[in-house]
Order: C-alpha cells, then sequence, then structure tokens
C-alpha cells in the first residue's frame, strides 16, 4: 500500500502521516467522515431515529381504552399451546360453533383524541382527562381584551420495562382556528417530567386563545427527527374524571437514612431526611402538599472530575412524579475534582397522604441507572 497522498491544495505528492504540506505549507487533514467520532454521531443518530426519540416508539400511535367504559380495548387473540403441544385459542370456541377461527376486530387508527381517550404511543401511555377555561387570580397577569386562556390536562404513564422517558411542555403547540396560538405558562402544574420504568405523572398545559374560536387542537411533537405528533381537541369544559391509581409497592432494596452507596466513580451518603417547613410566607407547599429534604454527601473516588447536581434527582409519591422545589441555599450542586467531597439537599413538594415516597437518583443519563432512596 502506497505510503504516498496528494496535497488537496498544489497536488504535490506528500507523505500520509505528515502534518503539513512541505511544498505548499497545507495542513494534511483526514476527511471527517475517516474520523472516530463522526462515526459515533451517526451510530447516535441512527439510534434515535430507529426508536422514535424513545424505547419502543412507534411511527403510529393507537387508541387502546376510554375513560368512561372503565376497560381497555382487547388486544387481538392469541394462540397458545396446551400441555400436549396442540395449539388453541385463548377464548374457548362452544363445540356448535363453527371450527373456522375466531378474528378479532382491528383496533382503528385516530387522527385526533378528546377528553377520555386513553392512548398509547412507544412507551408512553397517555390519557385525555379534562380540558376548561383557565382563570387567573393576578390582576396583572390578565389576557388581552378579545381573548382567554385554556387549558388540557393529560396523565403519562412510562410501560417501559428498562428505559426512561420523558415529557416536556414545550413539546406541545396549540392551532385556534388553524392560527397558532400562544402557550401560557402562568398556570400550575407543569406536566415537564422525567419518568422512570413503571412511573406516572399528570399535568396541565395552558394556552392564549381568541375567545370566538371554533376549532382548537394541541399538538403533541412526539419525535423531534421524524416530526410526528397527536393531535388532541379541546371540548371546552370536560372532565373525564379520571385518577391516577395510586402505586404503593416499594422498590426492593431502597436505601435507607445512613446508608452508604458505592459505585467506581462517586460513594454516596444518605445523611438526613427530614419535612422542611418554608419561613417564607410566599413559598409554601400547596394545600395537602409538604416539603421533604434529602440531604446527601458525595465522595469522588475516581481520577476525573465528577459533577452532582439537585436536577439529577427526581422523588415519586405512591408513583406519580412529585415537583422539586429549589427554595434552600443548601441544594446539592458542585464539581469536584478526584478525592474530593461535597454534601447538599433535595427538595420536593409531595401528598401529605402519600404511603410510598421515592427519591431516585439518575447515576448515568444513557443507561437509566438510579438509585433509589426511601423518604421516611
Amino acid at each position: 500500500m502506497s505510503k504516498l497522498v496528494k496535497c488537496k491544495t498544489c497536488g504535490a505528492e506528500i507523505a500520509k502521516n505528515a502534518k503539513v504540506c512541505p511544498g505548499c505549507g497545507a495542513k494534511n487533514k483526514k476527511p471527517f467522515y475517516k474520523k472516530w467520532w463522526f462515526w459515533v454521531v451517526v451510530v447516535i443518530v441512527c439510534i434515535a431515529l430507529a426508536s422514535g426519540g424513545s424505547d419502543g416508539s412507534t411511527d403510529t400511535d393507537k387508541k387502546i381504552g376510554e375513560v368512561a367504559s372503565g376497560t381497555e380495548m382487547p388486544e387481538p387473540t392469541k394462540a397458545v399451546s396446551d400441555v400436549n403441544g396442540n395449539k388453541e385459542n385463548q377464548t374457548k370456541v362452544p363445540t356448535e360453533a363453527p371450527t373456522k377461527a375466531p378474528t378479532s376486530t382491528p383496533i382503528p387508527v385516530k387522527t385526533i383524541y378528546r377528553v377520555g381517550d386513553i392512548l398509547q404511543d412507544g412507551n408512553m401511555k397517555i390519557t385525555y382527562m379534562s380540558s376548561g377555561v383557565y382563570v387567573e387570580d393576578n390582576e396583572f397577569m390578565q389576557p388581552e381584551a378579545g381573548k382567554k386562556y385554556i387549558y388540557i390536562q393529560l396523565a403519562f404513564e412510562n410501560t417501559s420495562k428498562s428505559t426512561d422517558d420523558s415529557i416536556s411542555s414545550f413539546s406541545f403547540e396549540c392551532y385556534a382556528d388553524g392560527y397558532a396560538a400562544e402557550s401560557y405558562y402562568g398556570g400550575e402544574g407543569d406536566l415537564s417530567a422525567t419518568l422512570s420504568p413503571g412511573r406516572t405523572t399528570s399535568g396541565f398545559l395552558y394556552f392564549t386563545v381568541p375567545e370566538d374560536a371554533k376549532e382548537i387542537e394541541i399538538e403533541y411533537e412526539t419525535n423531534i427527527f421524524t416530526e410526528k405528533k397527536i393531535k388532541f381537541a379541546y371540548e371546552g369544559e370536560k372532565d373525564s374524571g379520571y385518577q391516577i391509581p395510586a402505586n404503593t409497592t416499594a422498590t426492593e432494596g431502597a436505601y435507607v437514612v445512613g446508608d452508604v452507596v458505592s459505585s467506581k466513580q462517586l460513594v454516596i451518603t444518605y445523611l438526613s431526611c427530614e419535612e422542611y417547613v418554608s419561613d417564607n410566607m410566599f413559598i409554601q407547599p400547596a394545600e395537602g402538599y409538604r416539603f421533604v429534604s434529602c440531604e446527601f454527601e458525595f465522595e469522588n473516588v475516581s481520577s476525573t472530575d465528577q459533577y452532582v447536581s439537585c436536577y439529577e434527582f427526581y422523588c415519586y409519591a405512591d408513583g406519580v412524579a412529585c415537583d422539586a422545589t429549589y427554595i434552600r441555599d443548601d441544594a446539592l450542586s458542585a464539581t469536584m475534582s478526584a478525592g474530593r467531597k461535597t454534601k447538599g439537599t433535595v427538595t420536593f413538594e409531595v401528598p401529605v397522604d402519600a404511603t410510598v415516597i421515592e427519591v431516585e437518583y439518575l447515576t448515568n443519563y444513557w443507561t437509566s441507572n438510579r438509585v433509589v432512596f426511601k423518604v421516611k
């Protein structure tokens, strides 16, 4: 194999490993597609495109039930084998019935969803809970003349077995009679959340629309690469009555106060957990809620810098995501060089009647690895 290559600037033959051309002084660079980082980026992008932005996502969302009925649509009948290896349908066929195998009714793909609909999109099970007009109490944050605030309420459940999934309120757009409407961020109960497998959240999306708008639709972009969207129809004042079922099953092996967790990079000590009472009259938990703070110590036992932040912690009360609050001066946040330590708190707003409260620390964004801590 020749050890000479042509200079891309002057055409002279130069050594393959020469950094510059001895004739014209131009740099002898490898094409970007021959560099390792280029192919790493290609692989990551391909994986994202193939997965539709989340593990198991597909390009087709489908309705799987309705809140009003209290049941989900049946999946197509599957054939199973008996002890003798003979296949039979899960639904027994009467002896007088024809021998023709039963067929299941295909589930139609809806183009737009309405209050009470339950749909599945990839890992996410989505319930359209309610819609209505939002009345702002703050006199200085009222809609302009001829317009009103509206909301829709959605619930998301991550049905994946192993992968995190996220929802952002910034992924939603509203259109009133075909015209883009502005989002409004003054209301409570933001929908944004990162859910580990089996976890649930609910929240509101607010928009400013003309009072006389006839048709209002909200689009949810589920994949930034394919620009796939799910549409929800705004239906005025309507409530499905859906309530997220409580999941009081505690995580097996969750760490308690005093426990120490070790990895190749960090040693984490769970120092304390307590209810936090704010002395600021303007920063108080909502009715029926309280603030809970957990304190941790981190030690960097690796040879490289390590970064920890309160934003890497998530809290769930009976399986439902809780809002984080950043009201304490000792909130956890630090970059540690090798051998260094830090400690700080993470604080969440949780229901006072919750049975099982757990805090999760995301140790690896790519693998969704988490450490779970029990809140007293």
